[in-house]
Order: structure tokens, then C-alpha cells, then sequence
């Protein structure tokens, strides 16, 4: 199995983002997570498909099954599985959030170690940090997943996210 992590701190209308990392597996029961303790992950449903040439597996993040209703300042940690439909020697990731149609962007940076391959399942995990600035608001969560050298968009998925009032 293949894994890298690495450190990242953005601090943006959302809130942190962490814990950025790639997964390869052929085998999705195969993943494990390292480290602590971790929060039950849950499957987001509804989400839908905003554009891209891979194969969208699933969104999960912790403490979360279907809609997802997040605390401001609670750390959740994403994951997304997902199938590349061709060979890339790097990926980026790019996430935003929209709200009443303006969107900002949390977090975009190349994944480190990131060398993919058509046909086998890939997850890649961050961490994200609500901030209080959107409380009692619902926003469009959005995830891309991108070839660094030329752009091309493998994955694009979007869920609603309800932030809980403080």
C-alpha cells in the first residue's frame, strides 16, 4: 500500500484544513487509518457530480451519514475514493465552499507523492475546520481532484452543508 502525508494549514471562509495525504489501494477494505482516534466516517448523500473524467467512488466525513450538519471549530476529516481514468505523475486538490452563489476557495495545492494509474482506487484524506463566520448558514461544498501538469479534472463533487448555529 502507498501513503504520504503531509502537513498544511489554511486558514479561509471555512475554516483549517489539515492532514493532506493520498491513498492507493486495489482493495477498498484494505485502507486503514493511522494515528489516534478517529470519528466514525460517514457516507455524504446526497452528492452530485460537477464535472470530470474519473470514476467518483464515494465522500465520507467523520461524524456525518447523508446530509452532513457541522459545528463550527470541530475538526471533521474528509475522504474521497475515487478511480483516475488515466496516468498522472501528480495530482492537485482543490476545495471550496459557496455560499448565496460566491464561492471561496479553502484549499488548492498538489498532493505530494501523488503518481496515479487508470483502474485502481485512490483516496485522498484531508481535514477541514468549520468556522463560525458561516453559522446557521447552509453552503455547496465542492472537491476537485485534478492532474497537476495539465488540468485535467478527474473528479468534481459538490454535497450541501448545513452549519450549525452558534
Amino acid at each position: 500500500m502507498f501513503s504520504k502525508n503531509v502537513a498544511l494549514v489554511v486558514v479561509a471562509i471555512l475554516g483549517t484544513c489539515s492532514a493532506l495525504s493520498l491513498t492507493h489501494s486495489r482493495n477498498p477494505s484494505s485502507i486503514s487509518r493511522k494515528g489516534g482516534p478517529v470519528a466514525p466516517f460517514g457516507t455524504v448523500d446526497p452528492v452530485a457530480r460537477c464535472g470530470g473524467v474519473g470514476t467518483q467512488l464515494g465522500l465520507r466525513i467523520s461524524d456525518c451519514n447523508g446530509v452532513c450538519t457541522l459545528t463550527p471549530g470541530t475538526v471533521y476529516n474528509c475522504e474521497n475514493d475515487f478511480i483516475p481514468s488515466s496516468a498522472s505523475p501528480s495530482l492537485s486538490l482543490w476545495v471550496e465552499v459557496c455560499l448565496r452563489g460566491f464561492c471561496t476557495i479553502i484549499i488548492q495545492t498538489e498532493l505530494p507523492g501523488s503518481s496515479v494509474q487508470p483502474g485502481l482506487m485512490y483516496t485522498v484524506k484531508y481535514s477541514i475546520v468549520p468556522n463560525d463566520i458561516l453559522s446557521g448558514e447552509t453552503i455547496e461544498f465542492r472537491g476537485y481532484i485534478y492532474h497537476t501538469d495539465n488540468m485535467l479534472l478527474e473528479i468534481c463533487v459538490s454535497a450541501d452543508m448545513h452549519i450549525l448555529q452558534t
